[in-house]
Parts: C-alpha cells; structure tokens; sequence
C-alpha cells in the first residue's frame, strides 16, 4: 500500500504465525493473543500464515520482525514492543481497570496456560 500524498510511509511490522483451522485466524494460542491485541490497538502488520514454524525469521511462532528491534518470538515480547509502538490496548483503562487486567491474565497463565500446553500438539514451541 502506498500513500497518496507522496509521503513516505513506515514499513509495517511483519508477523508470522501458524495458519488456522476450524474458522480460526491461527491454530497456535499465543499467536490468536497476539493477532487479537494487534486487531484492538490497530497495529499496521504484515501478517504471514505459515504451517512451517521454519518459515519464520527465528524458526518459531509466532514471531514478530520489527525494524527498531529485529525480531521477536515470545508473544509477551511482542506486546511488549507494540506498546512500545504506542499500539495500547490498556490506554483508556483507569488504575484499577488496568490492575484488575493483569490480574486476570496472571490467573489465565497459571490456571489455563499448563492445560493448553499438556494439550498442544506442536513441538515448535520457542522458550
């Protein structure tokens, strides 16, 4: 896409992440967490579906590569840089809102994350 008031435009942030099935945008959990977070705060990505975790700039998904950072495979890092980005899904939450959302996620990871994980079937998994 380019810009028809002949400006230059940054390049987007490209993203890969395992392709999906069944309706789903991905296959993969961290990768649907990070294409939702990108989707709410409206972060310009290129996105690219693979089914090859080899495919991706760092051999795992998802992976995200950046031109301020390089590249990133760990979905919290990806966050991570796309607040940085100023790409904030928290912005308008007040004090408590925001408390209550990291509260709930820590109750996700703990609770949900070891269920999903004795789940997955891939073994692509970065750490």
């Amino acid at each position: 896409c380019g810009s028809g008031s002949g400006g230059k435009m940054a390049a987007p942030m490209e993203l890969f992440c395992w392709a999906g099935g069944w309706g789903l945008p991905s296959v993969d959990p961290d990768c649907l967490a990070v294409l939702t977070y990108a989707r709410f705060t409206g972060a310009p990505l290129k996105v690219h579906k693979v089914t090859n975790p080899w495919r991706s700039p760092s051999g795992c998904l998802p992976a995200l590569k950046t031109k301020e950072e390089g590249v990133l495979s760990q979905m919290h890092q990806i966050i991570t840089h796309l607040r940085k980005q100023k790409y904030n899904a928290d912005y308008d939450l007040s004090a408590r809102q925001g408390a209550d959302t990291l509260a709930f996620v820590s109750l996700l990871e703990e609770k949900l994350l070891p269920v999903l994980v004795s789940a997955r079937v891939d073994q692509w998994k970065c750490s």
